[in-house]
């Protein structure tokens, strides 16, 4: 009786944690104009912050494990905003408003003062990139943000250390798409 309960125990433990992340799939926003694969379910959610625009709406769709599941990842997240039309009108402008950007998000994980950022592009969008390895903790975080259709999109992984996440969160970024 033991052995048949326990083993209901850890059927039902299991088939929670497949429920909860089910697999990837490609999720259409089309308020935020583009598709991303990301792991089911999401979550979309919005609040009013500062951004390097001013305080405005921003907007989320996130993927984060329940506190039960035991999973590698800890989130994925898409955020964007709205995008005044005078930041794309020049290359300086455009630069500018992507290291603000940058520079205002690291804050968000950590209190060091040097995270090392890079100038990217994310699928032919203009961007830039940071990595940090929290020392305090068991994570690391990757952040792309990028500046597209009038929008500035805020894409993050941040995963558990020791897990072999590449594929995942390459994917991820990978997928991020305008829609047309």
């Amino acid at each position: 009786m033991r052995l048949t309960l326990y083993l209901i125990t850890i059927l039902f433990i299991f088939s929670g944690c497949g429920a909860e992340h089910g697999g990837a799939s490609v999720h259409i926003v089309k308020e935020g104009n583009f598709s991303i694969l990301i792991p089911d379910p999401v979550k979309k959610t919005q609040k009013t912050e500062n951004t390097v625009f001013g305080k405005q709406v921003r907007y989320f769709v996130r993927w984060a494990p329940s506190s039960v599941a035991i999973d590698k990842f800890k989130l994925f997240e898409v955020s964007y905003t709205a995008c005044p039309p005078s930041v794309t009108a020049d290359s300086v402008h455009l630069n500018r408003v992507l290291d603000d950007a940058v520079e205002n998000r690291k804050k968000d994980f950590s209190e060091v003062e040097v995270i090392e950022s890079q100038a990217i592009e994310l699928n032919g969008y203009p961007g830039r990139a940071f990595f940090f390895d929290d020392p305090k903790g068991n994570t690391i975080v990757t952040v792309k943000i990028c500046i597209a259709g009038g929008k500035l999109y805020d894409l993050v992984v941040i995963a558990k250390k020791n897990y072999a996440t590449n594929n995942e969160a390459a994917d991820f970024f990978n997928s991020f798409k305008l829609l047309d």
